[in-house]
């Protein structure tokens, strides 16, 4: 999959529109998707689909910084899904394992609202919280690379 031409499907379709670089709402999404990821550790062992979903929040975030940095925003349909396709085109085929996790975190956080006696084990919830820590920190070392003039302290 070629990535301009990726970008540009998204943007065709309406998917994604152009937007200014922010770097406030870039760090202010990293900063609090580390939050999230602290967040869920905490619930560990006391709440699994509370730990789940702020996992997945913390995928989320940083997916969006990403898509910040990229000088895009999702518009109005389909957020979550196309932020995960976004991040795809960027990540690329290295990373496919994490951008499963992503889709998969989607998917099963939905069904968490709308099936409200879907399960969540400890298990699971620990193999999110995983995922998402590798995710996160992947996401803010690339927007370190990609924006060198700033200093970023996310994680503080």
């Amino acid at each position: 999959m070629n990535y301009k031409e990726s970008k540009e499907i998204l943007l065709k379709d309406g998917l994604i529109k152009r937007c200014p670089l922010d770097y406030k709402a870039i760090f202010n999404l990293l900063k609090r998707a580390y939050v999230d990821l602290k967040t869920a550790k905490r619930n560990l062992g006391q709440d699994e689909e509370c730990a789940f979903n702020y996992a997945y929040n913390a995928m989320l975030r940083s997916g969006l910084a990403l898509m910040f940095a990229e000088g895009f925003r999702p518009d109005i349909k389909d957020k979550h899904l196309t932020a995960v396709r976004f991040v795809s085109l960027v990540l690329g085929d290295d990373f496919k394992r994490l951008i499963n996790d992503y889709d998969f975190m989607r998917r099963k956080r939905n069904r968490f609202i709308y099936e409200p006696e879907i399960p969540c084990s400890i298990k699971e919830a620990k193999d999110a919280l995983k995922a998402a820590e590798e995710f996160v920190d992947k996401i803010a070392e690339l927007i370190r690379k990609k924006l060198p003039q700033k200093e970023f302290n996310f994680n503080k």
